[in-house]
């Protein structure tokens, strides 16, 4: 305890920092220096453990009360509250009052209502929509957004919204317009979204964008549009959504997108500057003129997705400096009656793809089931892959027993390698 003793009182802080606000409350009985040290905490995280009993809710009111008031540190950098349905929407106003006078500059709520008590959402205090420190705002679960018209957020750089209710069919597209440099939002698709079927992300300044699909239901067709021209990080995970990109995004880096039943073309051609892109997806129309993704140097293709295979060879032709290829399964519940091997007959692209005469170097395929028309596949690519160095194949798991995943894995060795120095691990 003297050794920690020693340490400087900012680097305590920082220590203590990475605690619940309970434990940090509780060092103040060390000794008489950590008596007040825990009131310079510049980050508080309150959990009410979904407590249901109204006197042990009633005693974490007034400790929530008092960690907040009695609190002395010049910013509060992070307050997180974790709640249940013992809690009100007066509470949390409260305690948000309480941050903006000690300059809150990250808000976290996440609400859980429960399942046996009446719906009880939680509402934000409307000055919080226009308090001007704020940096950081996650919201999850059951809490209202009734987004005012004067909302502004003039410093809020990142904005999580999952689960949320939208009080208006205005409140989402009111938010982000009051955001003026925003650079991450994370969007959820969720059951509470009835008012909401179309979500416009327009925001010049944004860079990473994840939209998300948390009920894993479906609840009618939404629709996406986008339109960020700053953007380099995206993720889209919607498998009933439709997805409308508006013009290019030639900053984009880092791509991930699942969906069903979709137009390639038309879905990733505002993406062609992308250098890692991973797909689930199922075309919906038959592939011909490829694409350029002069960029792309690594892409992993879900092997659970219908006509996956097409999509793959269609790929190849449209990624000239493909680096890495990986085909993997995302074991999604969408894609269970899809987990067969290629149906049809693979038709191998009408010349040899640039990509691998120059530039693929790793080939990984996870879950590989050795089927006709995979072997295929992967005897094409080794034959002609260059400058292949690794080639890595996991079996399927319902491939039993071990010794038939192991001949069907050894069937590999003797297949025809155009590069010299590929060495093929089987697992």
């Amino acid at each position: 305890m003297d050794r920690i003793s020693n340490l400087s009182d900012d680097l305590l802080l920082k220590i203590v920092s990475s605690l619940p606000t309970k434990d940090v409350v509780v060092t103040m009985l060390l000794s008489k220096r950590w008596k007040f040290l825990w009131m310079m905490v510049p980050k508080l995280r309150f959990d009410d453990e979904f407590e249901l009993e109204p006197s042990y809710y009633g005693r974490f009111l007034k400790y929530v009360d008092k960690s907040m008031v009695l609190n002395r540190a010049q910013v509060l950098e992070t307050v997180k509250f974790n709640v249940g349905p013992c809690c009100s929407s007066e509470d949390i106003a409260t305690w948000i009052r309480i941050g903006m006078v000690r300059n809150m500059r990250e808000l976290e709520i996440s609400h859980c209502e429960g399942y046996f008590r009446e719906h009880r959402s939680i509402k934000l205090p409307k000055s919080l929509y226009t308090y001007e420190k704020l940096e950081v705002l996650k919201l999850a679960s059951t809490v209202v957004l009734n987004v005012p018209i004067d909302v502004c957020f003039p410093s809020l750089k990142s904005l999580h919204l999952v689960c949320v209710e939208y009080k208006t069919k205005k409140s989402h597209r009111r938010l982000l317009s009051g955001c003026p440099v925003l650079e991450e939002l994370v969007l959820d698709k969720s059951y509470n979204s009835f008012h909401v079927r179309s979500f416009y992300v327009e925001i010049p300044t944004l860079q990473r964008l994840s939209i998300l699909d948390t009920s894993g239901e479906l609840y009618g067709d939404f629709t996406f549009v986008v339109n960020a021209p700053a953007l380099k990080y995206f993720n889209f995970v919607d498998f009933y959504g439709d997805l409308c990109l508006r013009d290019n995004m030639p900053e984009v880096v880092d791509v991930n997108i699942k969906v069903i039943y979709r137009n390639p073309k038309k879905l990733l051609g505002p993406l062609k500057s992308v250098k890692r892109l991973s797909l689930c997806l199922s075309p919906s129309t038959t592939l011909h003129n490829h694409m350029e993704f002069y960029q792309l140097v690594h892409l992993e293709l879900c092997g659970d997705a219908l006509m996956w295979w097409d999509l793959l060879t269609w790929m190849l032709q449209s990624s000239p400096k493909l680096q890495v290829l990986k085909i993997y399964e995302c074991k999604c519940e969408e894609h269970d009656y899809l987990d067969d091997p290629i149906e049809e007959h693979w038709e191998e692209p009408s010349s040899v793809p640039q990509c691998l005469l120059f530039h693929l170097n790793i080939f990984e395929w996870k879950y590989y089931n050795a089927g006709d028309e995979e072997k295929k596949v992967v005897a094409y690519i080794l034959k002609n892959a260059r400058q292949l160095k690794t080639a890595t194949f996991s079996a399927a798991s319902y491939l039993y027993p071990k010794e038939e995943r192991s001949r069907e894995l050894n069937e590999l060795v003797y297949m025809a390698r155009a590069s010299s120095s590929c060495q093929l691990l089987l697992d």
